[in-house]
């Protein structure tokens, strides 16, 4: 029987040790069967369940489960290990989840006057990301990626939609770029880049980072994070950090991490059409 694991128990750097590139959030592994399924088919059922008890998720008991979810131990033991866990425990680790996300997503939409402020912000968040990432930083980077072999964009499912967007556009401009996420893509395209390629890691609040350290840090290709985190830790396997805000705002939801990214990408992208184009 499951012991019950409590939040005391993850808390702080133990997490990380129950993270890899592949299962980064259990809420995006969760969502993404749920939207990748049909209703009523197990898998859809088992995903339905936990998000709908994500926020009590450390006291669940895997007997609960089953009955629930009409399964067995053995169909949620494998429902975990195709989302990246071992076993049902290996779920409950994530628990921490549920209170990180709240604390992200309610903080940032607390704001009584939201018309007046987010537009207040995008120009300030603008402005701060034009002045730290210069015209020359924007031209050397879309140099390399011209002149890559292979280039990779690595980032969190949850905030890759500036990611594949920009996957697309680059089509346009006769440049395949590779999307890797923690819940799409082979783990081994890591292992073809050698030194003429670039692999981008985006990563706001600096977690995907460290748990893409153990796969960046090795590789001989040019490597580049883009984040709002300051720690100096965070930038050691890196050539080129480039930083979306002035101050750190890792454990915030704000305008920079919604927004930035994808502001970031549209310079990139204009300063690589009006080079190649």
């Amino acid at each position: 029987m499951d012991d019950k694991i409590s939040l005391e128990d993850i808390a702080g750097d133990d997490v990380m040790q129950h993270l890899s590139m592949h299962h980064f959030s259990l809420m995006t592994s969760l969502f993404s069967v749920l939207n990748a399924t049909r209703a009523g088919d197990p898998n859809n059922v088992i995903a339905h369940y936990f998000l709908e008890h994500f926020d009590e998720l450390a006291d669940l008991n895997i007997y609960d489960v089953v009955e629930a979810c009409y399964t067995s131990r053995s169909g949620i033991r494998r429902f975990c290990q195709e989302i990246g866990f071992e076993n049902f425990t290996g779920i409950k680790y994530s628990a921490y989840e549920w209170k990180r996300q709240s604390d992200y997503f309610l903080g940032y939409a607390r704001h009584d006057d939201y018309r007046s402020y987010l537009p207040d912000r995008l120009g300030k968040m603008c402005e701060t990301i034009n002045q730290l990432i210069d015209e020359r930083t924007l031209v050397k980077l879309a140099t390399v990626m011209h002149e890559a072999n292979e280039v990779v964009l690595a980032a969190t499912d949850f905030s890759a939609t500036a990611l594949r967007d920009f996957q697309q556009a680059m089509l346009v401009m006769h440049k395949i770029v590779r999307v890797f996420t923690d819940a799409v893509g082979d783990e081994e395209v890591f292992d073809i880049l050698g030194p003429r390629d670039i692999v981008l890691v985006t990563s706001a609040t600096g977690n995907y980072a460290r748990v893409a350290r153990p796969r960046i840090e090795g590789l001989s290709a040019q490597r580049v994070l883009i984040t709002m985190n300051q720690d100096p830790a965070l930038a050691e396997p890196y050539d080129t950090v480039l930083y979306l805000s002035r101050k750190d705002l890792k454990t915030s939801r704000s305008v920079y991490a919604k927004y930035g990214v994808n502001y970031l990408f549209d310079l990139l992208y204009n300063v690589y059409c009006r080079l190649y184009g």
